[in-house]
This record gives structure tokens, C-alpha cells and sequence, in this order.
């Protein structure tokens, strides 16, 4: 009988901790209540041999108990074969296989790790025609193992015959105990029988020479191919890192199945029966076993942990042109996103379940590039620059079973949401959707969000005689219809829209679409400052380049003061469309150095909080702006904690700005220091950049006398930089 060595499980946990650590494998788990207190068969999905390893010990940290598995003839051999023996593994050829299983699960004692698709899926191919058929090696396609299932079901009938047995007839109790090589029937567990389907999903599935396959060609000449794809395809999601989501789906109880007269006449007959007898049941109790496989490979698969490859895969599939470019694969993608995540029952990778508005801007260009180094491997599609052309796609072709998760991964990805019918029809409407429809539906989309969160936001922070008339925190888009270029027009700190409204009206009457957005916590009280980060202004400025990204061809970004600051940050995510940016009066350097100690009086004030009440803590110190019908009369002290923090990210990244950049000082600004901007105008990694100096003692040149000369450079700038 198979037995766990606790020396060989020991090393095993140590080993796999061990492992854990050396490579960039993220484990989350999910569904973790779904597992039964009672007797269970884990019936998992199986596409890699990780699962071989990492499921086990999972199981174990879940539930206390080690796990006992079925496991390939192949693998006992040599010491592999040792290890596997001492680990609690049977061999899928023992001739006592099933006798030791349905022991071991009357007995209680372990869980049960059993594929039941009956070997590795490596083509993630398990539907066709509405059923459920798998790719074999051979060339073949069969339907799944019931082996699963039907162990679940003998192991249930047995338990139930045990039970009646030992009520009515001890004699034949005792024989049939004997079977299954029990000395008493308190061995055998009164919990139910319970078959637990479980999905294993990798992200992102990647292959490529690495240093484990290399390290294994050097030290074993002429490996088969089948390994040298398994160390390439596993090995590079190991090394570059993978995210492996498991999810236990919904337990589905044995014991009402047992519930058929004939199966109960079986059950209650007073003769030993031995596991391999062929019953008067049988017939039915196989199809009862198909049945419930079918049922656990629906639900296997119905969790798939669903991630941006799927999502990407089948945008390309189904996208109606030849050809499309980059931004508008991100934008289909986000719309995909936030149209997929509505639905219910489908588990999300973590990815999908941020801000991907933030997203959007920020990384959507890292992942589309890496999933379009996939496509292109995979012969779906050629980059040109920014563009992509699609070739025709070859949805079902010959390929090698055991190299397509190399040679083809585009297949396999789209392989693996094929039965998540209810995903695929969304991604297909998305797909397909005309671009300008889609431009104006994320145009709508974004700005409305910005006038919601203003309004929001107003209404929970406004201090009756404190905050300003709505309509200077409002975020206003000035829109000139067919205007080819947008400019994005980022207001100060402690200000409002309302400060760049001058320069803005300006520039919409010259020609220009403008969006001057609301940074967050603007606009409304200083006590909503407070709450703020700069994380959450630079957000505030994605937005408002996703509504002028969605009106025009091209989008300029700008801004005044800590505007500016924003305005140069978001140009160093290389967002698409964006031909320009200038900066007028950056706030890179401020003239206070008591602004230096914000950081310091912030901690102060938290612990403060903690301690005692301290009517000296300074939250707030007074402002004197030099427009106080817009700018806050009190600073928030973790504002100006934002602005240095801002300002040292800012510092950074100069040198990943590219485009035309064109910086407005004024003199002898009493608020920012000119030094700032010209360190700003030597980090800048743009060829084309241009530091301007206007005589004048005001921060706000917006304003006021050399306001007019501002603007005329503004727009020079922006006629100069578009047109070359």
C-alpha cells in the first residue's frame, strides 16, 4: 500500500520553499474555502509538470493534510521513481492502483491529486463541436479521463455498503473490510466523498533558450525535443517570472448521485464484492461518471484565471481590418477590460482588477509589446513602427503537440478561454467596434468621470464661506470641432482649472481643442488637499489626456507651476499621439526652504495622532496667493510633502522625455526658483527643447503684464513643433 515518507514529504516543502524563492513565481490562490473539510479528489487541470509540485505543497499549507497522487508510469524510474514512492505517489499502471486509492479515501486520511484530462494539455485544446475532447500526442482526440470520477463514486459506495454493513451484518462486514485490507470498520470515515475541480493558470505564458535548458544541453547531449520545449517553455516562466493562479471551484457532493435503485440493490447485496467486479450497476454507474466529468471539466475551466493575453488574443482574432495601430489596440483593450470585469462568475487576474485608466497610460504599451512579441512569433502578425499588420489567421493549424506552446503560444492563449463563451462574445464586440465609435464612447466616457469625481468631491469637502463658485474647480473642455490637436492644460497647486482659463481660451480661439482637467483635491477645500497625493494628481492629468487623445490627432501636453511638473511627468510614460509638451514656470525648485521640512512635520502630525491631542500640530499654514479669488487661503503641510515627492520622481525621469519641450521662466518668480528650469532644460532627454526667460516678478505670468507674450510663445511653439 502507498504510504507518505514524512522524510522525503519534509525535504519536499523545504525544497519547493526553497525553489519559491530562487525564481520569480508569484502563487495566488483563490477559492481556498471550496476545499471540504471531509474526503476530497482534487481533479486539476494539466498543463506543465509544476503542478505536480507546487500543488501538492498548496494543498498542504491549505489544509494540514499531505496529498496523495496519481501520477504517469513514465516518472518511476530511477531516483525520480523513489522520490515519487516517498512522496505518496501511484503509478497510473500499479495493478493495485485503484484498491489503494479507495483505501485511502475511506480512510480519510489524504487528499487525492488527479488530472483528469490524464496527461499534460500542452495545446490548452479541450472543446470541439460543444464537447469535451482532448489533443493526445498521437494525433488523436478523446474526451477526458473519468477516472476521477469514477473513484469518487466507488469510494461512496463502498463507505455507504460499509455503513450499512455494519449495521446489519457483521460477518459480511468483516470480509469486505478485509478487501480493502481494514481491520475495523472505525477506520473508515463517516464524512462524504466530495470531487473538488481545480484550475491552474500561468501568466504570462512565454518560451525561449534560458539558462536551465542550457545548463541541461551542456550536462545531457542530444535531449529529445519534447524536453528541450518543456525546459524552454516552463524554465523561461520560472526564470522571467510567472503569476500561477489556482482556484478550487464549488465541491460537488458524491453521495446524491448513489441515490438510483439499481445502484442501491448493489450496494445492499449480501456477497463480498472485490473492486474489479463487474456489477449489475455498472452500465449506469458510467454513465453517472461521464456525466459528473463533464461537470468537473466545466468547471475546471470556467475558472481559468482570465489576464490581458486572452483579452488581446482574441481582440487580434477578431478585429475586422488588415491593419491597426498600437493605440488603438491599448484603447480596445481597456474597453475590453472594463467591459469584461461586469461579468460574473469569471475569475480576473489581478492586473484586470486596477484603475486601468492608469493602466492605459502608463503600461499598456509594456504589455502589448510583450504579448505582440508572442503574435509576431506566432505568424499572426508583422510590426511595422507603431503599426500592426495582421496576416491571415491560421485559427486551427498543423502543428507538433509537444513544440506548440514554443512555436505557436498565440494558439494556446486563445486555446484557453475558448469554452468562457460569455467573454469571448464581449471581446468580440469590442473588437469589431468602428473606431470612431469607440474614440467617442471613451471620450464621453473619460470626461464624464472627471466631471463626476469633481462634483463628488465638491460636495463632501465644500466649507461654506471657504470654497470657490463651482465653476472654478470645474474641469472644462473648450472643443473646436475637426481641430487636429489637442492641448492638455494642467493647472498649479492650491489652484483650480480656472487659473489657466486665459491661456486656454486663447489658444481654443487660435485653433486648438483644450481639456484643463481638476487635479484631485483642487478645487474645492484644503481639507480635501490634505487627503491627496501626487499619484492621484498625475491620474488626474491621464484622464484628461484620454479625452483629448479620444478628439484629436495629436495632444500636446502643458502646464503652469506644479501643472508644469505634471504635465513633464506624464510625458515620460511615452503615451501615444503626444507630439509635444512645454512647462511655464515648473515648480522644480521652490524659493521656501521651509518647505524642505514637510516631510518632517508630516510625520510629526501622524504620530501626533497617535499619542495625544496637540492643538499646536500644524496641519495648514496660512497662504497669501496672488489670486485669491482661485488659489486655497491655507497650505495642507502633506501637500507640499506631495510636491517634493513629486518633484524627486520628476528628477528621475527627465531624460525619458523625447518629444519638443519648450520651458517658460519668469525672472525673478518669488514662489519657484529659476535654477529649477534650468536643470530641468539640461535633464531633458528631448533634441528639440528651448529655455525662455521673461523679465517679470510674478509667479503667475498667466496673468497680468507679460501674460499676452506668454501666450503668443505658447502658440509659436505649438504651430513650430507641429509642423516640422
Amino acid at each position: 500500500m502507498a504510504d507518505i515518507s514524512r522524510l522525503v514529504f519534509s525535504l519536499s516543502k523545504l525544497g519547493i520553499k526553497a525553489l519559491e524563492r530562487l525564481f520569480k513565481a508569484s502563487v495566488r490562490v483563490y477559492g481556498a474555502e471550496n476545499i471540504p473539510d471531509g474526503v476530497s479528489i482534487l481533479a486539476v487541470n494539466h498543463f506543465t509538470r509544476l503542478e505536480t509540485l507546487i500543488l501538492p505543497y498548496q494543498i498542504y499549507r491549505l489544509t494540514g493534510r499531505p496529498v496523495m497522487s496519481l501520477a504517469h508510469h513514465d516518472l518511476f524510474t530511477g531516483p525520480l521513481g523513489s522520490y515519487l514512492d516517498g512522496v505518496g505517489a501511484v503509478s497510473t499502471k500499479d495493478p493495485n492502483r485503484d484498491k489503494i486509492i479507495i483505501r485511502s479515501l475511506l480512510m480519510g486520511e489524504h487528499p487525492w491529486l488527479i488530472f483528469p484530462e490524464g496527461s499534460m494539455i500542452k495545446d490548452k485544446k479541450i472543446v470541439e463541436s460543444g464537447k469535451f475532447l482532448i489533443y493526445s500526442a498521437t494525433g488523436t482526440r478523446r474526451p477526458p479521463h473519468t477516472g476521477a470520477a469514477a473513484l469518487a463514486l466507488r469510494t461512496e459506495f463502498y463507505r455507504r455498503r460499509l455503513c450499512h454493513l455494519r449495521q446489519t451484518d457483521p460477518a459480511l462486514l468483516q470480509q469486505q473490510l478485509e478487501v480493502f485490507d481494514l481491520s475495523s470498520p472505525d477506520q473508515v470515515s463517516e464524512r462524504e466523498t466530495f470531487l473538488v475541480p481545480v484550475n491552474v493558470t500561468y501568466y504570462p505564458i512565454r518560451s525561449q533558450q534560458n539558462a536551465i535548458e542550457k545548463i541541461a544541453s551542456y550536462v545531457v547531449r542530444d535531449l529529445p525535443e519534447r524536453i528541450v520545449e518543456e525546459l524552454q517553455t516552463e524554465g523561461t516562466m520560472l526564470l522571467s517570472g510567472v503569476d500561477i493562479d489556482i482556484t478550487f471551484g464549488k465541491p460537488l457532493a458524491i453521495s446524491p448521485l448513489l441515490k438510483k435503485r439499481k445502484i442501491q440493490q448493489d450496494m445492499l447485496s449480501q456477497r463480498p464484492i472485490l473492486p474489479d467486479d463487474v456489477l449489475p450497476s455498472r452500465p449506469l454507474m458510467r454513465r453517472i461518471a461521464s456525466n459528473l466529468t463533464r461537470k468537473v471539466m466545466a468547471s475546471i475551466y470556467l475558472n481559468t484565471t482570465v489576464n490581458y493575453d486572452h483579452l488581446i488574443a482574441y481582440i487580434l482574432k477578431y478585429y475586422p481590418g488588415h491593419r491597426l495601430n498600437l493605440f488603438d489596440l491599448a484603447e480596445r483593450l481597456y474597453l475590453a477590460t472594463e467591459t469584461v470585469a461586469k461579468l460574473k462568475n469569471i475569475q480576473f487576474h489581478s492586473g484586470l482588477l486596477h484603475d486601468q485608466c492608469v493602466r492605459l497610460c502608463r503600461r499598456y504599451h509594456q504589455i502589448l509589446a510583450d504579448f505582440l512579441e508572442v503574435a509576431e512569433k506566432s505568424g499572426v502578425i508583422h510590426m511595422e513602427g507603431n503599426t500592426i499588420h495582421k496576416k491571415k489567421l491560421r485559427m486551427k493549424p498543423l502543428f507538433d503537440f509537444h513544440t506548440i506552446r514554443r512555436d505557436n503560444p498565440y494558439q494556446v492563449i486563445l486555446n484557453e478561454v475558448e469554452f468562457l463563451h460569455p467573454l469571448t462574445r464581449k471581446l468580440r464586440v469590442v473588437a469589431e467596434q468602428p473606431q470612431w465609435l469607440l474614440r467617442w464612447r471613451l471620450r464621453r466616457k473619460f470626461l464624464r468621470i472627471a466631471k463626476q469625481e469633481f462634483a463628488a468631491d465638491y460636495k463632501e469637502h465644500r466649507r461654506e464661506g471657504e470654497s470657490k463658485p463651482r465653476r472654478i474647480g470645474a474641469p472644462t473642455l473648450y472643443r473646436r470641432f475637426r481641430a487636429k490637436t489637442g492641448v492638455l492644460l494642467v493647472h498649479g497647486y492650491m489652484a483650480a482649472p480656472e487659473e489657466v482659463r486665459p491661456l486656454a481660451t486663447y489658444l481654443h480661439q487660435h485653433g486648438y481643442t483644450v481639456f484643463t482637467p481638476r487635479l484631485r483635491g483642487h478645487g474645492t477645500s484644503p481639507e480635501d488637499l490634505a487627503l491627496r497625493t501626487w499619484e492621484d494628481w498625475l491620474q488626474s492629468v491621464e484622464r484628461g489626456y484620454l479625452v483629448l487623445a479620444n478628439s484629436c490627432e495629436d495632444v500636446v501636453l502643458g502646464g503652469f507651476s506644479v501643472g508644469a511638473a505634471l504635465a513633464l511627468l506624464a510625458a515620460t510614460n511615452m503615451l501615444y499621439n503626444v507630439r509635444a509638451v512645454f512647462a511655464i514656470n515648473c515648480a522644480m525648485r521652490l524659493r521656501r526652504r521651509s518647505a524642505r521640512l514637510a516631510p518632517a512635520v508630516v510625520l510629526w502630525n501622524k504620530l501626533a495622532d497617535k499619542l495625544v491631542k496637540d492643538d499646536g500640530r500644524r496641519h495648514f499654514v496660512p497662504n497669501e496667493p496672488e489670486n485669491p479669488h482661485i488659489n486655497y487661503l491655507r497650505n495642507p503641510i502633506s501637500g507640499v510633502k506631495e510636491l517634493m515627492e513629486l518633484t524627486d520622481e520628476l528628477s528621475k525621469r527627465l531624460d525619458w522625455v523625447n518629444v519638443p519641450a519648450l520651458l517658460i521662466q519668469a525672472s525673478d518668480d518669488p514662489v519657484v526658483h529659476p535654477e529649477g528650469s534650468k536643470r530641468i532644460y539640461e535633464g531633458l532627454g528631448s533634441q528639440d527643447k528651448e529655455l525662455i526667460m521673461f523679465n517679470s516678478d510674478r509667479h503667475g505670468i498667466l496673468r497680468g503684464d507679460v501674460s499676452e507674450r506668454v501666450f503668443a510663445r505658447v502658440l509659436e511653439f505649438l504651430d513650430t513643433s507641429l509642423t516640422s
